[in-house]
């Protein structure tokens, strides 16, 4: 872990701006937004200086993240500028919330719906269309050493313009078919808008979520995606189905006992290996 730390501070320094991931899958309630704030909040324990940007209008992981903060604050926390306030008036610099030492929260809100109709109204090429968020997040880029975009399947106004300033994908792959033909098809948008707009964003990995530790479905999904995606694009740590983990968007991410600790335990092993992954690519 030393060494590693060690390479990642010399990355982030030559870098000058954040590594900035989407995770995502065109498929919904595949563990994306659990990838990201999870991740996120083992980053941050690490020294890691790291934003979770939900660009999602179901706004979870905004929910979840803000009563985490509450658990760690004596204050009742509230959200006065959405991230649909931020894109509207062209700035999003003053709306990151701090959650806990070295994470902060670019936090959406059900008005991001609108976010489409906003960007086809003031826009008229197709370039302008998909980098109406690329020159807002760059002064964000500045204070940060990872941003994790939670970004909303079925949005291709809000994915495209997520993946022209993004430098990863990790794909959450929860173990049924649909989650696989989800990251098939994500894949697919990635590598038009990457042909068409010459951009660098390579795929990170993909990331196994079990619907069943025992079931054969759960393998044979994970076997064919490392035949259609290669090996050593599967992460080999696989999040299992965990019972905390649906807790944490009703009270917040803890560390109170060994159920939680469970869970933070296997993140600790998801983002080592997240982190090998980066290292690799970014040397």
């Amino acid at each position: 872990m030393f060494e590693q730390m060690n390479r990642l501070d010399g990355i982030f320094k030559e870098r000058k701006k954040a590594v900035t991931i989407i995770v995502g899958n065109q498929k919904g309630g595949v563990g994306k937004t659990t990838n990201s704030y999870l991740i996120a909040y083992t980053l941050a324990k690490l020294g890691i200086k790291t934003l979770v940007a939900d660009l999602d209008p179901q706004s979870n992981s905004t929910k979840t993240l803000m009563l985490t903060k509450s658990k760690n604050s004596d204050h009742v926390n509230t959200i006065s500028k959405t991230l649909m306030w931020g894109v509207q008036n062209k700035n999003l610099t003053d709306l990151p919330v701090n959650i806990l030492e070295n994470l902060d929260l670019l936090p959406s809100y059900i008005d991001f719906e609108e976010f489409s109709k906003y960007i086809y109204k003031g826009t008229e090429t197709d370039y302008e269309e998909t980098h109406v968020l690329e020159p807002l997040f760059e002064p964000l880029k500045q204070r940060y050493d990872v941003i994790l975009l939670d970004v909303p399947p079925l949005n291709k106004e809000v994915t495209k313009n997520a993946v022209v300033f993004s430098d990863y994908v990790l794909i959450s792959l929860q173990t049924h078919a649909d989650s696989l033909t989800g990251a098939e098809e994500y894949i697919e948008t990635l590598i038009k808008l990457k042909q068409k707009y010459d951009l660098p964003v390579e795929v990170l990995g993909f990331l196994p979520m079990l619907q069943d530790k025992h079931g054969s479905v759960d393998k044979f999904i994970i076997d064919s995606a490392k035949e259609e995606f290669g090996d050593d694009m599967i992460f080999k740590t696989i999040v299992p189905q965990m019972a905390r983990i649906k807790r944490f968007p009703l009270n917040g991410v803890t560390d109170n006992d060994r159920y939680d600790r469970k869970v933070l335990e296997k993140y600790e092993d998801v983002t080592s290996e997240f982190l090998d992954k980066l290292i690799e690519f970014e040397e």
